[in-house]
């Protein structure tokens, strides 16, 4: 039969792995936001080289202003992207935090468990030597009967 602290470090364990798993989740989440922000980084560089490069070579400024209004709303994107990678940042803190601290509750009930596990050994050896020494005293008892 399974001990109530057994039972509890495998819920414990099982919250750990739950926890790990949103931990990585979150993460994964935040990695792939900062790629995006460095794909917007990029286009903006890209295209305020080609918008130079225009405005240099000729004076359209119906294509100057398209390219204006481009970067523009590049830029709104990055910020947009600024945020979400802050969010995703706090996301992955609770995270982390929360996944610490299902490990130490796990740690804890693991010491616990074990303890119990070393009580229930030294019992057990207890029993077994006073069972050895009643068997002992009842064959001395009949040797010196006999």
């Amino acid at each position: 039969m399974k001990s109530v602290w057994e039972v509890l470090l495998t819920k414990a364990d099982r919250a750990v792995r739950v926890a790990q798993q949103k931990l990585a989740d979150a993460q994964q989440k935040k990695n792939l936001a900062v790629e995006r922000s460095e794909k917007l980084d990029n286009m903006l560089a890209e295209y305020s080289n080609q918008l130079r490069e225009v405005q240099v070579r000729s004076h359209h400024t119906g294509e100057v202003g398209n390219y204006q209004q481009f970067i523009f709303q590049l830029q709104a994107m990055k910020v947009r992207s600024k945020q979400e990678i802050n969010v995703l940042d706090d996301v992955c803190i609770k995270a982390r935090k929360i996944m610490l601290t299902r490990e130490h509750e796990r740690l804890k009930i693991e010491l616990l468990a074990q303890r119990e596990r070393e009580k229930c050994e030294i019992d057990a050896l207890a029993f077994e030597n006073r069972e050895i020494e009643s068997r002992a005293l009842q064959q001395f008892n009949l040797k010196v009967r006999s």
